[in-house]
């Protein structure tokens, strides 16, 4: 089956995150005939990350992606689920991020069975990345593992994904909560009282000053509010109590302690320079969820594997491009795990989680090239 038609049957399986069972049974059937021994670890009732490999050595190549899609947002002429042609692009959800990849990680890994290769797909990518922090856990299975390559576009403000595009660092993230707490009065005395949602403001408006890193090449930090709630036990009382929610992109040497920390000096500041109301108490912290926020990173651009990968490109496809990813993918979590050089490697990509997302036919079979000089040369 040719890579095009790969595509085709993985975008006709609903993966939708928390729907992972139907992909993941006809990923690991696919694995098992290309001669990989292959385990589930499981994350829930049907919802499980494959682990495969096969070869024999003392170092293993890594082909990492995961199985799960977006929602299928908005309209598709063919559904997201059919994949449709047009000139040299194809539509369907999932199509470059990331069936794409694996659909070029399956043609590609019908060569090179004469050397040691591992494979991990995980579950729930799209979501909060359950799945890969599940399968972090498993150390040892990654202590041979000199190498790694994800399957993913690795989109940034300059290139969306390419054969030739070589992503080796990305942005962390982090969700930061404050809950300010003034003090409630009769509305018709509201000087007697702190109206929280006043002091709230404030924060927000404050926030711009709070001082953010840049990269060299993953650009400068940015803080966003993504929440504010507030509101009056009834309606004759001034509002105590508001909720604030910062989202924050992280970029190297930040960490996800380290930018709460930083709102908490904003917060301090402002009370030592009279900016909030003598009596509210402001409270800061990561907001929780079941998996960590995930940290940026670099890969280091001396490791002689990625030389000698940029090398490979240059001479069987075109001049290489070094990419540093706009967002926060499974990579981070994979490269901050182990400390190992990751870089992605995917298809050329438009409309990520959007309608009509698509994919580049000939960048898939580009990318089918790369991986297969990974496979035989790396």
């Amino acid at each position: 089956m040719e890579v095009e038609g790969i595509l085709e049957r993985l975008v006709s399986i609903n993966s939708i995150f928390g729907n992972e069972k139907a992909i993941g049974e006809y990923l690991e059937s696919r694995l098992r005939r290309l001669g990989f021994s292959t385990r589930r670890q499981y994350l829930a009732p049907g919802r499980f990350n494959i682990f495969a490999e096969r070869g024999v050595g003392s170092r293993s190549l890594m082909f990492y992606g995961h199985m799960d899609t977006v929602t299928a947002h908005g309209k598709w002429k063919k559904g997201p689920f059919g994949l449709r042609r047009e000139g040299d692009r194809l539509y369907g959800l999932g199509a470059c991020d990331m069936k794409g990849g694996i659909a070029a990680m399956l043609k590609a890994l019908e060569s090179g069975r004469d050397r040691k290769i591992k494979v991990l797909l995980c579950a729930d990518e799209e979501n909060i990345s359950k799945g890969a922090w599940t399968a972090v856990k498993e150390r040892r299975w990654f202590g041979d593992v000199a190498f790694m390559v994800s399957c993913e576009p690795g989109d940034s403000k300059r290139h969306n994904g390419g054969a030739h595009v070589i992503t080796v660092g990305r942005r962390g993230r982090v969700v930061i909560e404050a809950d300010v707490y003034g003090l409630s009065s009769h509305g018709a005395n509201p000087q007697r009282g702190i109206n929280a949602i006043d002091e709230a403001s404030r924060i927000v408006l404050a926030s711009r000053a709070i001082r953010l890193r840049e990269h060299k090449e993953l650009g400068k930090e940015n803080i966003f509010v993504r929440d504010i709630v507030a509101r009056s036990d009834s309606a004759l009382d001034l509002p105590d109590r508001a909720h604030l929610e910062f989202d924050m992109q992280l970029v190297p040497p930040s960490t996800a302690r380290d930018a709460v920390e930083r709102v908490n000096i904003l917060i301090r500041n402002m009370h030592r320079a009279g900016k909030l109301r003598e009596g509210t108490v402001v409270t800061v912290k990561m907001k929780k969820r079941p998996t960590p926020y995930i940290d940026p990173y670099i890969d280091n651009l001396h490791d002689p594997r990625i030389i000698k990968l940029l090398s490979l490109i240059k001479s069987g496809l075109r001049n290489p491009v070094l990419n540093y990813g706009s967002s926060v993918a499974d990579d981070n979590i994979l490269a901050n795990s182990f400390g190992r050089p990751i870089v992605t490697i995917g298809p050329v990509a438009g409309n990520l989680h959007a309608p009509e997302e698509w994919t580049s036919l000939k960048s898939l079979r580009e990318l089918v090239t790369v991986y297969g000089l990974i496979i035989s040369r790396i």
